[in-house]
């Protein structure tokens, strides 16, 4: 009996020793709001899911392997908190639901409403020490984080910036990649991503890298970040229609040729205590390589924004403004006003609100979405508006 007993205390320190050194969490957000959008004379009203943050849910731990060194992970999933019913038929129009029983699954993402698959918003498995931090797997890009900095809407509700921005939608996530971040220095960091193309053609067919220098020291940020994209061409891939969101004269001609990527990205930021401004600048330049009819040329997308975010009581008021065009095409400019507020009920729960109008010029038709979608439709020179009033937690 005495050995049992004594095996059992063995036993225990011995297991309480390995959870010392490990730790796993399960975690998530619930996102639910109700949205009015109008948008090409039409309008509608719906239960979002994750309007300002998508809806999830994952899992992440890390193990202390001694001499300063850790190894980490995360496994995430999305979910559409607003109901879902993959056998209903697709509407006629995209953000255009036919019923109650319409689910969720027309929203960017599918029936996860977020990263298209199971556990396919993250997968990461890394190594983090005195070196810096070296990870692999599906994570965010380096482009993407940073419109979460700087944009005061954090890439969420009404007023988020990728309703303008097509990189902030086009390259949130990088797949097959290889990411390493080095120690910080005073508040200076730098980032280098590789993603794998995977493909028998050739090494570069799909291939993808990223550098980025950021600094954040204080009420001071700063930093510059560069993303490199090959892709290979379909028969009439055309970047007008399928990267810059453009439409008009100004169309590809057959190809199978490889086209590049190429997004430059300036951004900033200062807190005065009484407010806090940023600042975003982006390159786009979206179908280099490939061959144009006439005097035509690869979509070359300026986007700026200027954005504040202003304490009021407990919480926090937001405004922006966004704006896109094509330096290569005529009236390729959108313009997006947004105003918003977010306000603290606990530590894990906040309610908001937000109103964003977006004014289209005549070859583009930009959509108000929130962080769960976005979209565009084809008739130019359209406004587009949006209203949301939500609740998020966070466990």
């Amino acid at each position: 009996m005495k050995k049992t007993i004594l095996s059992l205390a063995m036993f225990g320190a011995f297991t309480g020793a390995a959870m010392a050194q490990s730790h796993v969490q399960l975690y998530g957000i619930i996102d639910m709001g109700v949205e009015h959008l109008s948008y090409d004379n039409s309008s509608v009203n719906r239960l979002s899911s994750g309007a300002q943050s998508t809806d999830r849910i994952g899992v992440r731990g890390s193990e202390d392997l001694g001499g300063g060194l850790s190894a980490f992970f995360t496994a995430e999933t999305g979910f559409c908190a607003n109901g879902n019913d993959v056998g209903s038929p697709a509407p006629s129009k995209t953000l255009v639901y036919t019923g109650v029983d319409q689910g969720a699954q027309y929203q960017a993402g599918g029936s996860y409403c977020s990263g298209g698959n199971f556990m396919g918003r993250l997968s990461v498995l890394g190594l983090k020490g005195g070196f810096g931090t070296l990870e692999a797997g599906r994570f965010y890009s380096f482009n993407y984080d940073n419109l979460v900095t700087v944009d005061p809407f954090g890439t969420g509700m009404t007023g988020a910036i990728k309703n303008i921005d097509p990189a902030g939608y086009t390259y949130v996530r990088l797949s097959q990649a290889v990411g390493y971040i080095t120690p910080n220095f005073s508040g200076l960091t730098a980032g280098l991503i590789y993603a794998f193309g995977a493909q028998s053609v050739g090494n570069s067919n799909g291939q993808a890298y990223e550098l980025n220098v950021n600094y954040k020291n204080g009420p001071i940020l700063a930093g510059l970040d560069y993303l490199h994209h090959n892709q290979t061409a379909a028969k009439t891939y055309d970047p007008y229609t399928f990267l810059a969101k453009e439409f008009g004269s100004a169309q590809t001609v057959d190809s199978g040729d490889s086209f590049t990527n190429k997004i430059t990205q300036i951004y900033g930021g200062y807190d005065f205590g009484v407010a806090t401004v940023t600042a975003l600048y982006s390159e786009q330049k979206y179908g280099e390589g490939l061959i144009y009819s006439g005097a035509n040329q690869a979509p070359d997308l300026k986007v700026w924004m200027l954005g504040v975010t202003v304490p009021v009581g407990p919480g926090h008021l937001l405004a922006s403004y966004t704006q896109r065009k094509d330096s290569n095409v005529a009236d390729t400019q959108a313009r997006q006003y947004a105003l918003g507020y977010t306000y603290p009920l606990s530590k894990r729960t906040n309610v908001y609100t937000s109103y964003a109008r977006i004014s289209n010029d005549s070859k583009v038709d930009q959509y108000v979405g929130d962080n769960g979608f976005m979209n565009q439709g084809t008739l130019g020179g359209q406004s587009s508006s949006g209203f949301a009033l939500g609740i998020r937690h966070m466990f």
